[in-house]
């Protein structure tokens, strides 16, 4: 079984079509001329990560006629080479036979994401004729976010009474067994009679080594590893800071349970952040921008309520000062100003704080440091800009008074903003909860809310000077 998928193939030269919108109209205009082989000839020309997007690009009715042809194999390797959610989307429109195939052509770990994804009934059946079903079962037990559930179970582990004569016949007899992407196979581990891991050393390494010579003096004993439930983020992490390309994973008794590889690892990267970006304006991970319009409604309009619920809270604060507001009309003109400022200063601060957090930069324990760094700002900020929409202000309206409180207000919500922006996420991952869940909706309405607060109480305080000044 193959691991991973190629970036090319020898036809890549004589692709007729790069532009994806074309690819797609070109299939689906042989498809519809019955020229579904022709279709195929056609897609197989690309390169697979374009033939992915194609195959998930197109009709319904074109994808399911490019299904019943497309050989066992090749759609396992494009399968590979697909996120998580439209893989499974392929694979549910698969019979079972042709879906154990095509899952016995992917690597275990998708092939078990796949496979919770799928139908219970047919993920089952699928998995009761796979031939690697030995390989899949133990990663269906973990969590998608943990590096059990990302791992592998494919990988050469030499055992460290072996020299080097011995490795070098193991890991070809290994790669005749598995038929590895050649790319997977640049570092081997080291474990013990028990599998316990005790290191790590290079293809390179071995192949130069004098073959009499023992692995154990040749491997790396200080090699960084992982534990079945450590977090994804967590492990990308360190793979991140430690330059590692290929990170081992033991079970609780240390034992080589499985690997994950780099580019697994950057897919997590692209699909938490991608996360965290959604979920900071309360969109789902899952919408795609031309996705299924109903689905658009059901993940957007709870948040659109949400943030209604906000505004109607703000609207409500500046009723208690409509007394104030009747009497000085100009006050409304900065009303947007105060807020507008309030939320771009709010969300610069959350949305750093909230990379820092999946980082790993930041945690609890620096909160004080984090809040007099951004009331510091909220100072630097909110002095320079109070000055400049205070003059501003003065020469528009012609009231020093007015000029000074709209001034003041600024200063005064630019430093809640930066606060707000430290102790929403920070809050939020106290309380066990996801720090990017929307946030957003959080640091604006206390923008919002205490800018207005501020802005027309001290306007209510002089308002009658206010008043003499017009």
């Amino acid at each position: 079984m193959a691991i991973g998928a190629n970036n090319g193939n020898p036809g890549d030269s004589a692709v007729e079509w790069t532009d994806a919108a074309q690819a797609v109209e070109m299939l689906e205009g042989l498809v519809d001329a019955g020229l579904t082989t022709e279709a195929i000839v056609r897609l197989q020309r690309l390169r697979v990560a374009d033939q992915a997007d194609a195959l998930v690009s197109v009709s319904p009715e074109t994808q399911a006629a490019l299904l019943t042809v497309l050989p066992s194999q090749h759609l396992g390797m494009l399968v590979n080479a697909l996120e998580t959610d439209d893989a499974v989307s392929v694979c549910d429109r698969l019979t079972v036979d042709k879906l154990s195939e095509v899952l016995d052509e992917t690597s275990p770990d998708i092939s078990a994401d796949v496979l919770k994804g799928l139908d219970p009934e047919a993920a089952n059946a699928a998995l009761a004729v796979m031939s690697t079903a030995s390989d899949v079962i133990p990663l269906l037990e973990y969590e998608d976010d943990d590096a059990g559930g990302l791992m592998t179970p494919e990988f050469i582990a030499l055992s460290e009474t072996m020299n080097v004569e011995q490795a070098l016949a193991f890991v070809r007899l290994w790669a005749n067994e598995i038929e590895p992407d050649p790319e997977y196979m640049h570092y081997l581990f080291v474990v013990d009679s028990d599998g316990m891991l005790k290191g790590g050393l290079s293809l390179a390494q071995l192949v130069l080594a004098s073959r009499n010579q023992f692995v154990s003096l040749l491997m790396d004993e200080d090699i960084i590893s992982v534990g079945v439930e450590t977090d994804q983020e967590e492990a990308a992490r360190l793979m991140e800071r430690y330059d590692i390309f290929t990170l081992p994973v033991v079970d609780d008794d240390g034992r080589l349970v499985g690997v994950v590889w780099l580019d697994d690892m950057i897919r997590v990267l692209h699909e938490e952040a991608t996360e965290d970006m959604f979920r900071m304006i309360g969109v789902a991970e899952e919408e795609k921008a031309l996705g299924p319009f109903w689905r658009s409604v059901k993940n957007r309009l709870p948040w659109l309520i949400v943030n209604l619920g906000t505004a109607v809270l703000a609207g409500f604060v500046i009723t208690l000062f409509q007394s104030t507001m009747g009497q000085v009309v100009a006050l409304a003109a900065f009303l947007p100003v105060i807020a507008g400022q309030g939320g771009i200063a709010g969300t610069q601060t959350l949305t750093l704080i909230i990379r820092s957090i999946t980082l790993g930069e930041v945690s609890p324990a620096d909160a004080k440091q984090l809040l007099l760094k951004e009331l510091g700002l909220g100072l630097v900020h909110g002095l320079a800009l109070g000055l400049l929409v205070g003059v501003v202000t003065f020469i528009w309206k012609g009231s020093e008074f007015l000029a000074l409180v709209v001034g003041v207000a600024m200063l005064a919500n630019l430093v809640v903003a930066g606060i707000s922006g430290v102790v929403v996420p920070l809050g939020f991952r106290a309380l066990k909860i996801d720090p990017a869940l929307s946030s957003a909706v959080a640091v604006t309405t206390l923008t919002d809310v205490l800018g207005f607060l501020v802005y027309l109480g001290l306007a209510t305080a002089v308002i009658g000077m206010i008043v003499q000044s017009l």
